[in-house]
C-alpha cells in the first residue's frame, strides 16, 4: 500500500495535498448565503477611463502645478538641473502627429527625472520668423500693398495667434511645463533677438562674417537666398537638356595637332540652357583624351573620346512628337589631350560681336558623361565659381548674373553676334528662367543654329522646402559665416556627445564636414535685422563688432528691432565711424531663420542665470526629428562652437523618425491619409474613431520605435487602447483588493514561492524599466510593462491570489502586502508615459470614493518619487524554481484542454472534468524532482489551480489511481481525474470532505 499524504519526510513513494478531516461546523440555514463572509473586491476606481471628461480633472496637477512644484522642492546640494532644451516648433498652423510625438517623447524624459528626484528645466519655445508666416500675413491683408513695417506688424499678429492655438494643444498632450509666457521663449521677442545679435556680434569680432558676391541657392518662389538646410530634392525632376555647338578657335599649336582644315565645334551638354546667358568659359579635364569626329553630314565635333559612341543617339533639333533623326555614327578624325585644349579660344552666338572666350581646365569635369566639355557660368554654379576664383579670373573679369530676384532673365547689353539675334534675345528679357524663358531659349538656340539637339532629362533637383518649387543658383551679394575653422572644431565637439540612435553621429559629422560657409542673409522683412550699414557713395559695408553693439543699443533704447526699418541709417552708425558729408544706407537684409533658432541655446543659458558662454552650461538633451541634422542641431552646434568654449550645446542628441500611415507612406492631403492628434484625442465620427484620450496617444508614442518612421492608424491606436485598458484593469483589481490596507504595509518575513517569485519579477521589471528610461528606450519600458501585467501578474499571480484574497485565511494579508508593492511599483513605472492613469491610481489608493471635483486641488503621484524595488527581492533561485513548476503547469493545462475536448466526443468517466479546479492531478516524477517539489507541495495545487496534487516516483503507484486521462512526458507523466472531494459552497474549491459542510480553510476562517 502506498504511504499516506502526511508521510512527506519518509522515503518518498507518494506525496499528495488533499483536504484534512474537518471538525464539523454548525450547518447553515437552508437560506444562508456565504457571500457576505467573503472579502470581495471593491473600489470606486472606474472600469472605464472616459478620458475626454476625466483626464482634465488631473491635468493641472500633473502638468503646470507639478512643474512648479519640482522647481521649488527638488535639486539643491550642488546637483545640476536636468535640462531638456525644446527645439522651437514653427508658429504657423495646427499641430500634426509629428509635433505630438516629439513633445511626448520629451515629456517621458522629464517626468522620469522628476521621479528620480532631480530638478528639471524645460522651457517651451516657438520659431516665429520666416517666409511662411510672412506670406500668410500678406495673404490675410487681402491684396493690400504692405510696407516692411506693416508686414512685420501683421506677421507678429499671425505668429501670436498660431502660438496661442499650439500652446493649448500642447497642454492637451499633458506636457509638464509652465506655459506662462515668462517661462517660454519666442524668437520674435526683443530679449531673444538681442541675445541672438550678441552672438552675431561675437562672430563679427572673430572675423567669421564676410560679404561675398557669389552664387547661392535662390528660391524664385520665395524671392530669397536659402541655406542648405532649407533645401530638399525632387528625385523625379525633368530638365530640358541641350547639346550645343561652340566654335573652336584653335591656337597654332592646337591647329597643327588636330590637322584639320574645316571648322571644329565643341559639343557641349547642359541641363540649364537659361544659364548660357552667364557663360564665361568652357572647361575640359586636362588628363582626358578628346577626339575630333566627323558626322554623317560632314560636320566636325570635338568630344571626350570615351563619349564618342554616345553621340550617335543624340536627337537632332528640338523635342517633337514622333521619331526624330539621330546624329548617327561618327568617324574619328583626330585626337588631343584636354591639356592641349586649355588656353584655346571659342566663340558662341550669344557673345558680343568680336568677343572670344577661353577654354580652361577643371578637375570636376567628368569625361564619362555628357560630352566631356562643360559650359562654365560662375554666377550659376558653385563649382564654376570656385574655379573662377582659383584661376584668378574673378578679380579680372568678375561674374555675370543675368537672372533677377524673381528668377527672370535679364539680357546683358551687347549680347548676340547679330542684330537679329540681339532682337530675339531682347524678347527673352523678363521671362522666367525656370519656365517659359528656358523653353524660349531652346527655341532661340535652334532657330540660330546653335542647338545640336535636346531631350528631357530626369534627375535629382533642389527645391524650396517650403514652397516645393525648383531653385536656381544665382550670384548675389550675401553675407556668409566662414566655417573653415568652425566646422572641424564642431566635428571634434561631437565626439563628446551621446547619440540615439548611434548613427546620428556620423550623419551630423558628415553634414558639418561638407560645409565651408553658411549663407546667413535673407531678403525678407519678417526677421531679425542683419546689422550691416552701407556707405551710400562707395557701397562699402560697415560691419564691426563695435558698430553691431551700437545698433544693439539703439534697439534697446527703442525696445524694438522694428526701428531698423523706420529710423535714418545714420542712427545705426557709431560716432567713431561718422565723418562729415558721408551718407549711409540700410539694405534691410534679415538673418537666416536657422541662425534665429540656432541661437536658442544662449537664451536658455540666460534663462538659467548663466552668462552667454558659461563653460559647461549646455543642455542635457536635445531631441527632434531626424531632419534637424540638417537644421537646428547643426545651426545650434555651429553658433555655439563659433562663439564659446568649443563644446556642443547638448550632451545627448536624440532623433526620431516621421509619423507615417500604416503603409509607411508620408501623410499628405493628396493621399487623403492625414490624421491629426485631435482625431484620437477627441474622436472623429466621420472616420469612425472613438475619443481615446491623451494617455492612449502617449502609449502609442512610447511603444513605437521612434528611431525609425512611426506608423499610425485607427487599427494601431485600437491596439494601443487595448493595452492601456489591460493596465487599467490590472490596477483596478489591485486597488479593489487593497481597501483599508495602508501604503507600505510590511511584507511577511516568511514568503511562499509564488510571493518570492512575483517580487523577484517585480525587481527585474523595475530595474529593467529604470535602465530603459535612462537610455531613452521607451519602447522597452512599454513592452516590459505589458508583458509583466499580461503574463506574470494577471495570468499567474492574480489568478492564484484570488482565492485566498476572497476567502481569507493566513495567506490573504501576505498577498495584500505584495499587491501593495506591485501597485506602487507599477504606478511609478507607467507614470512618465501614462500620467493621468498614474494620478488616478494615486488618488484612489487612499480610499477615495469619487473623482476630484473640477478645480479641486490634487496631490501628484510624482511628488512621491520613484518606487525602487528592494534588492532583497532579487531571488534568482525562486525564479528558477517557479519556471520548473510552470513547465508542469503548462503540461497539466495542455492535458486538461485535450480532456475537455475529448469528453464531449466519447465520455470515459462517469464524472466529467469540466475545469481545472475540480481536477486531482497525479504526477509521475523522478526521485530528484520529488525532492525538489516536496517543500512546495502545500502551494503546488494553488499554483496549478487544481483541487489536489499527488507525486509518484514509480509507475505502479501512479497506476493505482483511477485516472481518467493520462499523458506520458519525457520527464515523467501526468494524469487527471475528478477530485474525490466536494466543492466547498463558500470558496468553491473542491477540497471539502463529503461529510463536511465546508472545507477546512473556510471552516477555520468562519470560526476564528
Amino acid at each position: 500500500m502506498a504511504p499516506s499524504c502526511s508521510a512527506l519526510r519518509a522515503p518518498v513513494r507518494r506525496l499528495c495535498t488533499s483536504a484534512r478531516v474537518l471538525a464539523r461546523p454548525k450547518a447553515p440555514d437552508a437560506e444562508h448565503s456565504y457571500r457576505d463572509t467573503l472579502h470581495l473586491p471593491h473600489t470606486h476606481f472606474s472600469l472605464r477611463a472616459r478620458a475626454a471628461e476625466r483626464e482634465p480633472l488631473f491635468r493641472r496637477a500633473t502638468t503646470t502645478d507639478l512643474y512648479r512644484w519640482q522647481r521649488a522642492h527638488l535639486g539643491g546640494d550642488g546637483q545640476p538641473d536636468f535640462v531638456l532644451h525644446d527645439g522651437p516648433p514653427y508658429a504657423n498652423g495646427s499641430l500634426h502627429m509629428g509635433h505630438a510625438l516629439n513633445k511626448m517623447l520629451k515629456d517621458f524624459i522629464l517626468r522620469f527625472h522628476v521621479l528620480q528626484g532631480r530638478r528639471v528645466h524645460y522651457m517651451p519655445g516657438w520659431d516665429c520668423h520666416g517666409l511662411p508666416i510672412e506670406l500668410k500675413a500678406v495673404a490675410e491683408a487681402g491684396g493690400q500693398t504692405l510696407g516692411a513695417t506693416d508686414v512685420r506688424v501683421a506677421a507678429r499678429s499671425v505668429a501670436q495667434r498660431e502660438m496661442g492655438g499650439q500652446r493649448a494643444a500642447f497642454q492637451d498632450y499633458a506636457i509638464m511645463a509652465d506655459w506662462d509666457e515668462a517661462h517660454t521663449y519666442r524668437t520674435m521677442d526683443l530679449a531673444y533677438e538681442m541675445t541672438q545679435l550678441e552672438i552675431f556680434a561675437k562672430m563679427v569680432g572673430q572675423g567669421l562674417i564676410e560679404q561675398h558676391y557669389r552664387p547661392v541657392y535662390w528660391s524664385p518662389s520665395s524671392h530669397t537666398a536659402l541655406a542648405e538646410a532649407e533645401i530638399e530634392y525632387d528625385e523625379k525632376h525633368r530638365s530640358r537638356s541641350a547639346y550645343l555647338r561652340f566654335r573652336l578657335e584653335p591656337h597654332d599649336a592646337l591647329a597643327r595637332k588636330l590637322g584639320v582644315e574645316a571648322p571644329v565645334h565643341l559639343a557641349v551638354w547642359t541641363t540649364t540652357p537659361w544659364s548660357l546667358l552667364g557663360n564665361m568659359a568652357l572647361a575640359v579635364h586636362p588628363d582626358a583624351e578628346y577626339a575630333v569626329v566627323r558626322c554623317e553630314n560632314g560636320e566636325l565635333l570635338l568630344v571626350a573620346s570615351e563619349l564618342q559612341a554616345t553621340l550617335a543617339d543624340v536627337p537632332l533639333g528640338m523635342t517633337a512628337r514622333g521619331e526624330r533623326a539621330r546624329l548617327g555614327p561618327t568617324q574619328r578624325v583626330a585626337t588631343c589631350m584636354g591639356s592641349d585644349l586649355v588656353g584655346a579660344a571659342y566663340t558662341f552666338g550669344l557673345m558680343a560681336p568680336g568677343e572670344v572666350r577661353e577654354i580652361v581646365a577643371a578637375p570636376f569635369v567628368t569625361p564619362s558623361s555628357g560630352t566631356g566639355v562643360v559650359h562654365i557660368a560662375p554666377a550659376h554654379g558653385h563649382e564654376d565659381y570656385e574655379l573662377w576664383v582659383q584661376s584668378g579670373r574673378l578679380a579680372e573679369r568678375g561674374v555675370v548674373s543675368p537672372v533677377d530676384e524673381h528668377g527672370c532673365m535679364r539680357i546683358p547689353e551687347a549680347m548676340g553676334t547679330s542684330e537679329a539675334l540681339r532682337a530675339a534675345l531682347a524678347q527673352l528679357d523678363g521671362q522666367e528662367a525656370l519656365g517659359e524663358g528656358n523653353a524660349a531659349m531652346v527655341r532661340l538656340l535652334h532657330e540660330h543654329g546653335m542647338l545640336l539637339g535636346e531631350q528631357p532629362y530626369r534627375h535629382s533637383y533642389p527645391i524650396d522646402w517650403r514652397t516645393k518649387k525648383p531653385l536656381l543658383v544665382r550670384a548675389t551679394a550675401q553675407w556668409f559665416a566662414d566655417l573653415s575653422d568652425v566646422g572641424p572644431a564642431a566635428q571634434r565637439a561631437l565626439d563628446d556627445v551621446h547619440f540615439v540612435p548611434a548613427t546620428g553621429r556620423n550623419r551630423l559629422k558628415g553634414l558639418v564636414g561638407r560645409r565651408s560657409e553658411w549663407c546667413i542673409s535673407r531678403q525678407r522683412a519678417w526677421g531679425v535685422p542683419l546689422p550691416a550699414v552701407y556707405n551710400a557713395e562707395t557701397g562699402e559695408a560697415l560691419l564691426t563688432e563695435a558698430n553691431v553693439r551700437h545698433i544693439l543699443g539703439v534697439f534697446a533704447e527703442h525696445q524694438t528691432t522694428d526701428v531698423w526699418w523706420t529710423l535714418p541709417a545714420e542712427t545705426f552708425v557709431a560716432p567713431a565711424y561718422r565723418s562729415p558729408g558721408s551718407q549711409w544706407v540700410v539694405r534691410h537684409d534679415t538673418l537666416d531663420v536657422w541662425f534665429d533658432s540656432g541661437s536658442s541655446w544662449a537664451t536658455l543659458q540666460k534663462a538659467r542665470g548663466h552668462e552667454l558662454c558659461t563653460p559647461g552650461a549646455c543642455a542635457s538633451v536635445y531631441i527632434e526629428g531626424t531632419d534637424q541634422h540638417r537644421g537646428w542641431f547643426q545651426s545650434s552646434l555651429l553658433t555655439r562652437v563659433a562663439t564659446c568654449d568649443g563644446a556642443a550645446p547638448y550632451a545627448h542628441l536624440l532623433t526620431h523618425g516621421f509619423v507615417v500611415d500604416e503603409a509607411g507612406r508620408k501623410m499628405s492631403k493628396s493621399l487623403g491619409n492625414v490624421v491629426t492628434p485631435d482625431t484620437f484625442l477627441f474622436g472623429d465620427a466621420k472616420k469612425g474613431v472613438a475619443a481615446l484620450g491623451t494617455d492612449v496617444l502617449r502609449w502609442w508614442a512610447a511603444k513605437s520605435d521612434y528611431t525609425r518612421d512611426i506608423p499610425i492608424s485607427p487599427l494601431i491606436m485600437k491596439h494601443a487602447s487595448d493595452e492601456v485598458r489591460k493596465l487599467r484593469n490590472s490596477a483596478r483589481f489591485l486597488l479593489a483588493n487593497l481597501g483599508g490596507v495602508p501604503r507600505g504595509v510590511a511584507l511577511p518575513a516568511e514568503r511562499t514561492l509564488i510571493d518570492r517569485y512575483i517580487l523577484h519579477e517585480l525587481y527585474v521589471l523595475e530595474t529593467a524599466c529604470r535602465d530603459a528610461y535612462a537610455q531613452y528606450d521607451f519602447a522597452k519600458v512599454s513592452r516590459r510593462l505589458n508583458e509583466f501585467v499580461t503574463t506574470t501578474l494577471s495570468a499567474l499571480y492574480l489568478d492564484v491570489a484570488k482565492d485566498p484574497l476572497y476567502a481569507g485565511g493566513v495567506r490573504s494579508d501576505a498577498i495584500r502586502a505584495v499587491l501593495d508593492r506591485i501597485l506602487s511599483t507599477l504606478t511609478s513605472l507607467l507614470a512618465p508615459i501614462l500620467p493621468h492613469l498614474a494620478e488616478e491610481i494615486h488618488w484612489y489608493r487612499d480610499g477615495r470614493t469619487a473623482d476630484p471635483a473640477p478645480g479641486e486641488s490634487v496631490s501628484s503621484v510624482f511628488t512621491q518619487g520613484w518606487q525602487h524595488a528592494d534588492p532583497a527581492w532579487h531571488d534568482p533561485q525562486a525564479a528558477e524554481d517557479m519556471r520548473r513548476i510552470l513547465r508542469i503547469r503548462s503540461d497539466v493545462y495542455t492535458l486538461l484542454t485535450q480532456c475537455k475536448n475529448e469528453q464531449y466526443v466519447a465520455p470515459i468517466s462517469p464524472r466529467l472534468v469540466k475545469s481545472a479546479p475540480e481536477c486531482a492531478v497525479d504526477l509521475l516524477v523522478s526521485d530528484d524532482e520529488a525532492a525538489f517539489l516536496a517543500p512546495y507541495l502545500d502551494e503546488l495545487a494553488d499554483v496549478l489551480l487544481v483541487a489536489s496534487v499527488c507525486l509518484h516516483t514509480d509507475v505502479a503507484s501512479l497506476e493505482t489511481q483511477p485516472a481518467a486521462w493520462r499523458r506520458k512526458l519525457s520527464h515523467g507523466g501526468v494524469s487527471l481525474r475528478p477530485s474525490p472531494l466536494e466543492k466547498c459552497p463558500r470558496c468553491w474549491k473542491h477540497q471539502r470532505a463529503p461529510s463536511e459542510p465546508l472545507c477546512m480553510r473556510c471552516h477555520a476562517v468562519l470560526n476564528c
